[in-house]
């Protein structure tokens, strides 16, 4: 260590790096060398360098020999020498007593580093300057960590706000599509609910109209005597009637898509019934049905094959003196309805063929059949049996 360096030390018991009251000058010197991480040198009082350790040496890059006796502004960069920061901060240190402070530094071959500064001012016991202690620590590694997160916490940020920026964007598009969807939402009610009361308007006068052609009917068959002219008169006149009672049912529903069909087929039947009744022969009507609704427009075929199968069974079924009872069931089974009409009457006629038949209400019923999806089956057991399963009627069951 420099003789000047060695006398600083005697002067100044008082120095905290350099008291040698305790370790000596021998201690002192082996601990500063020791040092490596740090630079750790000291300054007279116009700030020029009087001693350097080994953490000097491999911090800044200079041996020994070059900088002793030369200014510590060599350490700073060209802009703190413009700026007079090497004297700004050997004052604030003699003012102060400490003086600390991170920022840029030069190595010997013109690097740069972040380096925490530490100078601290060096007093003679009467109070005299008597130079500084200056520590430098390179922080550069912790500076590019600080860098680097802060950087990503800026871009973090940034997409952040971005993100957040589209999530407004498009939620204010989905506001403005919903409003605009609600509002066609309305409109379409508004215009449904206008077009049902229409169609129900209309449902209405079709029933009208149709119950005055079959009055007209009416009036036209008693005018003719008996004969098959009259019977076929009846006939048509009951068939208007049974589209006149469809149309009536769905005026009267909720729901103009589709009919009950046990309510529906309950009204035909009784209306078939009532047409043929004969006082001297009572006929019971057994019904059973599962829950199905019945589309709209399969109403009308499905009113008219019940009323053809059923006029059926009162006109040639039961004898004069003979009550009967007709059974009828709907039941639903996989891809379709098994539609069933059963008296227990007299039976088909022997050699029955439904393909020779010359009734019209048969190939009526049988027409109607196939335009439900199904065909006719006849059968003879213990009166007369016909059955169809109608696979474009529903097969779900009403809730």
């Amino acid at each position: 260590m420099p003789k000047q360096s060695l006398e600083y030390e005697r002067d100044n018991p008082s120095c905290p790096i350099f008291n040698d009251t305790q370790i000596g000058d021998h201690g002192t010197r082996l601990l500063l060398e020791s040092v490596t991480d740090y630079a750790i040198y000291m300054l007279d009082p116009q700030g020029r360098v009087v001693t350097w350790n080994a953490g000097a040496e491999r911090l800044k890059g200079y041996v020994q020999e070059e900088v002793l006796g030369r200014d510590f502004s060599i350490f700073f960069t060209p802009e703190a020498i413009a700026a007079g920061l090497p004297k700004k901060e050997l004052d604030l240190a003699a003012r102060d007593g400490r003086f600390e402070t991170y920022d840029w530094r030069i190595r010997k071959k013109g690097e740069r580093f972040w380096a925490l500064v530490t100078l601290t001012a060096i007093r003679k016991r009467n109070g005299e300057l008597d130079g500084f202690a200056k520590v430098t620590r390179d922080m550069t590694s912790q500076k590019l960590l600080q860098e680097s997160q802060e950087k990503l916490a800026t871009e973090l940020e940034d997409r952040v706000k971005e993100r957040t920026w589209q999530l407004q964007t498009k939620n204010e598009e989905l506001r403005v599509k919903t409003e605009e969807i609600q509002g066609l939402l309305a409109k379409i009610r508004k215009d449904l609910g206008e077009k049902e009361l229409l169609l129900r308007e209309v449902h209405h006068r079709v029933k009208n109209n149709l119950q005055v052609v079959k009055s007209l009917l009416s009036m036209g068959a008693r005018t003719v005597g008996a004969c098959e002219g009259r019977d076929a008169i009846e006939a048509a006149a009951h068939r208007i009637q049974v589209i006149a009672t469809a149309h009536e049912r769905l005026y009267q529903v909720p729901d103009l898509a589709r009919l009950k069909l046990a309510t529906y087929v309950s009204e035909i039947v009784e209306g078939a019934v009532a047409a043929h009744a004969n006082p001297t022969t009572p006929v019971q009507l057994t019904m059973e049905f599962d829950e199905i609704s019945l589309p709209l427009d399969l109403a009308i075929p499905m009113g008219l094959l019940v009323n053809e199968l059923v006029s059926n069974c009162m006109k040639h079924g039961f004898s004069q003196s003979h009550a009967g009872t007709i059974w009828l069931s709907a039941r639903i089974v996989p891809g379709a309805v098994h539609f069933v009409v059963h008296d227990n009457g007299k039976g088909l006629p022997e050699n029955f063929n439904t393909s020779k038949s010359r009734s019209m209400g048969l190939r009526l019923a049988d027409s109607l059949a196939h335009q439900l999806g199904g065909r006719l089956a006849f059968s003879s057991n213990d009166g007369c049996r016909v059955e169809a399963d109608l696979k474009r009627l529903s097969p779900t069951r009403d809730s």
